[in-house]
């Protein structure tokens, strides 16, 4: 088991929960998104994650693009879609009991709703992309966790559902699990040296 403290990284969105950003967006809108994708602003969303435009001026990029858009719709839709992946709120406790836990995620102000709703009462750390201005996989995503975190990137464990978010923090010398199911990502924090879980 390692004997160096570590700083287990949960992915948030279709990794610890269900992410409804599609069919929030699809409500909102009233097509598909892959329609939806063809006439948003390019890049607009990404901007929005790493808070260089606040939830307003985003709304209004859809409005000004041509879309027919109900704000309310896609809150509506959007808050009663996150859920718990089986087994993951389970796995997220059993690791709070032995180790530092952060949540680090692309995603913007609505992270703190969600951590308050879903997340309340667990000991854990949150970094979002719309407040280190940069989105994984930039090596700069887990620097500046790392940094606020006051622990070595090398000492980061992610678990994330995105292979190339977990080659990333692998590249900058973290360690990284591809989360697929709770038992499979339980079995490769035991392989990784994660003590009690």
């Amino acid at each position: 088991m390692r004997s160096a403290p570590v700083l287990i990284v949960f992915d948030l969105m279709d990794t610890l929960l269900t992410d409804p950003f599609q069919a929030a967006h699809e409500a909102a809108c009233g097509m598909s998104f892959a329609e939806f994708e063809t006439l948003r602003p390019d890049g607009l969303y990404h901007r929005l994650e790493r808070g260089e435009v606040e939830e307003g001026e985003y709304w209004r990029g859809l409005v000004t693009s041509g879309l027919r858009w109900d704000t309310e719709e896609f809150h509506r839709t959007r808050r009663a879609g996150y859920a718990w992946i089986d087994g993951m709120r389970d796995l997220l406790v059993d690791c709070t009991a032995r180790h530092r836990v952060a949540i680090g995620s692309n995603y913007p102000v609505w992270i703190d709703e969600v951590v308050g709703d879903h997340l309340a009462g667990l000991d854990v750390g949150v970094f979002a992309s719309c407040r280190l201005g940069v989105r994984k996989p930039r090596p700069e995503f887990f620097e500046r966790l790392a940094e606020q975190a006051g622990t070595a990137v090398t000492d980061l464990i992610l678990v994330d559902d995105k292979k190339v978010n977990v080659d990333a923090v692998t590249a900058v010398g973290g360690t990284g699990v591809h989360f697929t199911t709770a038992a499979e990502t339980r079995a490769a924090l035991r392989t990784a040296g994660v003590a009690g879980v």
